[in-house]
């Protein structure tokens, strides 16, 4: 699974950051950004800040797009690695949500 974040969507309340910190950090300018591996991808609207979500937080990212007042979390499923089960997404964050097959 890969997420990403349209900074011009995001209304800087920060609770992406409240569910996942490893994956989601917030800057000085107030809007979230995504990280990968403590990296902040800071490209906003390009492919430079798509970020893979490691198995562990596919649950908190997800809980964050739902959560968004700004519903500016968008992730694209894919298979999932290292055996993980694929997530159940909410119908609420359906619309945001791109599946690609391998």
């Amino acid at each position: 699974m890969r997420v990403w974040i349209d900074q011009d969507l995001c209304t800087g309340d920060g609770l992406c950051v409240d569910h996942c910190y490893d994956v989601f950090v917030q800057l000085e300018d107030g809007i979230a950004y995504v990280r990968e591996s403590g990296t902040t991808l800071n490209d906003p609207g390009g492919s430079g800040s798509l970020a893979q979500v490691p198995n562990r937080h596919v649950q908190q990212v997800i809980h964050a797009a739902e959560a968004c007042p700004g519903e500016c979390i968008f992730i694209e499923l894919e298979s999932l690695v290292d055996g993980a089960t694929d997530a159940h997404i909410d119908p609420r964050i359906a619309a945001r949500v791109d599946v690609r097959e391998p």
